[in-house]
């Protein structure tokens, strides 16, 4: 019998049977969509990946799941 916990999202409250709740598990595809578009943008211009890979980072650093 499946049972229920604390979704895996620091500072979420809400129980569910999978890893996240509904909302933070629509947030981790959105994410996770974004990097998967965004992706080959460094691959286009080899000469600024090192900017745009720096400025990727510190942009997603604080949205880890």
């Amino acid at each position: 019998m499946p049972m229920l916990h604390g979704c895996a999202f620091p500072d979420c409250s809400t129980f569910t049977l999978s890893t996240y709740c509904v909302e933070h598990e629509l947030l981790a595809r959105a994410v996770k969509e974004s990097e998967r578009t965004h992706g080959p943008l460094v691959d286009d211009r080899p000469e600024d990946a090192p900017l745009t890979a720096a400025t990727q980072h510190k942009a997603q650093a604080p949205a880890a799941l």
